[in-house]
C-alpha cells in the first residue's frame, strides 16, 4: 500500500515525501550510473582492450542515447501516470547497468549505455514534471533545485569514490556497476510503491484563475508536440541547452585527464569537488531565480560556468585548479538545475505540456554533451593548434567558450517570472505577460 493513504501524512508532508523519493531516483538513475564512467575509464580500458581515450565513447553514448529517448519519454509522461513511467524507467536503467559485468568489450559497453538511456529517458523529463505538479510557481526553483541536488551529490560521490574506495572494496569495475545498478533498481521500486499524482486539492493554484493547474496524464502526443513546436521560446531554449550541456558534460568527461595533465599532483579524492559544489549551485541558483528573476540568474550561470572551466584548464597551481573546479561546479550545477526549472517557467508552455517540453530541452541538449565529450578528449590527447598553449588549456577553451553564446539566447526566452516579494510572500504572477529575460 502506498504511504500516501496513511492519514498521518497530510498533503503538505506528502509533497515533500514525493520530492525525497524523486531525489533518490534522480541520484541513482541519472547520476550514479552515468558519472561513474569517467573515473573508471582507466580501470575499464585494459579489460576492454583499448586506450582510455576510446572509453570516453561509453560515456558519450549516454548523452547520445538521452538525446533520442527523453523526448518520447517526456511525451509518455504527459499521457500516462508518472508513477508507472518513472518507476519502470528506473528499474530498467538499473538492470541495464548491472549487466555491464557480462559485456567485457568496448562495443558491449557502448550498447549497454544506449540501452540504459531508454529507462533514463523515461525518468529524467518526468521528474521535472512531477515537481511541477506538486510545487507552486513561487516554490518551483526550490523544488527543482532540491531535485537536481540529488543528481549533483551522487555525481560527486561517483567521481570521488568509484575508482578508489568503491573499486577497492568490490574488487573490479564490473562489480562497481553491479552495485550502482542494484541501487537504481531499489530506488525505482521505492518510487512504484510510494508515489502517486496529486489530487485536485493538492495541485498548485493558477494565480490567474484561482483554480488548480491541470497537469495530469491523458494529453495526446500530437497536442503536446504541437504546443511545443508553436512556442516562440522553443528554438532559443534548445540552443541554450545545447551550449550549456556542451560545457557541463564536456568538461566533466575529461576532468580526470585534466588532473593527470597538470604539472602538479591533483589528489583523486578532490575530483568530486565540482560536483559537490554543483549541489550547492543547484540549491542556490533556482531559489535565487524565484526572487531575482529567471533571466538574470541564467546569465550568471553561463558566465560562471565558462569562467570556472577556463580557470581549471589554465591553472598554474593546485589552489587555482581547485578554485576552477569550485566555480565551474557551483555555476554548472546551478545552470543544470535551471533547465529543470525552465519547462515550467516558460510563459508560452502550458503545464499540461511540461513533460514534452522537458523532453525536448533535455534530449536536444545532449547533442552538445555528446560532441563535447568526444571532442574535449581528442583535443586533450592530440591538440597543438595554438603555439605555446598546453593541450589541457586548449581542451578547456573548446568546452568553455561556446557556452557564452548562450547569453544571446536568454534574452529571447519568454519567461514567466514567479518572484517572491521582499517580505517573502508570494508575488502575483501574470502568465499572459511574457517577461523578457
Amino acid at each position: 500500500m502506498a504511504f500516501s493513504t496513511r492519514p498521518s501524512l497530510g498533503p503538505e508532508s506528502y509533497r515533500w515525501g514525493v520530492l525525497g523519493v524523486a531525489f533518490l531516483v534522480h541520484a541513482t538513475c541519472i547520476a550514479l550510473i552515468w558519472q561513474a564512467v569517467p573515473p573508471l575509464k582507466q580501470a575499464m580500458a585494459p579489460t576492454l582492450g583499448t586506450e582510455w581515450g576510446a572509453v570516453v565513447v561509453v560515456y558519450a553514448a549516454f548523452s547520445f542515447g538521452m538525446m533520442l529517448t527523453q523526448l518520447p519519454g517526456g511525451t509518455l509522461g504527459d499521457k500516462y501516470p508518472l508513477r508507472y513511467v518513472v518507476g519502470a524507467g528506473a528499474v530498467f536503467a538499473g538492470v541495464a547497468t548491472a549487466i555491464r559485468a557480462l559485456a567485457p568489450t568496448l562495443t558491449g559497453q557502448v550498447v549497454l549505455s544506449l540501452v540504459a538511456t531508454i529507462g533514463m529517458g523515461l525518468v529524467n523529463p518526468n521528474l521535472i514534471k512531477i515537481v511541477t505538479e506538486w510545487f507552486p510557481p513561487e516554490q518551483l526553483g526550490l523544488g527543482q533545485g532540491l531535485l537536481m541536488s540529488g543528481n549533483t551529490l551522487a555525481s560527486g560521490l561517483a567521481f570521488s569514490l568509484s575508482a578508489g574506495v568503491i573499486l577497492g572494496a568490490v574488487g573490479s569495475w564490473q562489480y562497481v556497476f553491479v552495485l550502482y545498478g542494484g541501487l537504481t533498481v531499489v530506488a525505482g521500486l521505492l518510487w512504484l510503491l510510494t508515489v502517486r499524482s496529486p489530487r485536485d486539492t493538492e495541485r498548485p493554484t493558477n494565480p490567474e484563475t484561482g483554480l488548480p493547474f491541470q497537469t495530469d496524464s491523458g494529453v495526446p502526443l500530437r497536442e503536446s508536440l504541437s504546443a511545443v513546436a508553436r512556442s516562440p521560446s522553443t528554438p532559443w531554449v534548445v540552443l541554450l541547452s545545447i551550449l550549456s550541456f556542451w560545457a557541463i558534460i564536456g568538461s566533466l568527461s575529461v576532468l580526470p585527464e585534466f588532473a593527470d595533465a597538470m604539472a602538479f599532483d591533483v589528489p583523486e579524492l578532490i575530483l568530486g569537488t565540482p560536483l559537490f559544489l554543483a549541489t550547492l549551485g543547484a540549491l542556490t541558483l533556482p531559489v535565487l531565480s524565484d526572487r531575482f528573476g529567471r533571466g538574470p540568474i541564467l546569465r550568471v550561470g553561463v558566465v560562471g560556468l565558462a569562467t570556472g572551466i577556463l580557470l581549471t584548464g589554465f591553472a598554474p597551481s593546485l589552489p587555482v585548479f581547485v578554485l576552477g573546479m569550485v566555480v565551474a561546479g557551483l555555476f554548472g550545477g546551478g545552470l543544470n538545475a535551471m533547465f529543470y526549472l525552465l519547462p515550467g517557467a516558460l510563459a508560452d508552455i502550458d503545464n499540461a505540456h511540461v513533460g514534452t517540453m522537458a523532453g525536448v530541452i533535455l534530449s536536444l541538449g545532449q547533442i552538445g554533451a555528446t560532441v563535447a565529450s568526444v571532442l574535449g578528449a581528442q583535443v586533450l590527447e592530440h591538440a597543438d593548434f595554438i603555439p605555446g598553449v598546453p593541450a589541457v588549456a586548449e581542451s578547456a577553451m573548446t568546452v568553455a567558450i561556446p557556452v557564452l553564446l548562450g547569453l544571446l539566447c536568454v534574452g529571447r526566452l519568454r519567461l514567466q517570472e514567479a518572484v517572491l516579494d521582499e517580505d517573502g510572500t508570494d508575488a502575483a504572477v501574470d502568465e499572459d505577460a511574457a517577461v523578457e529575460g
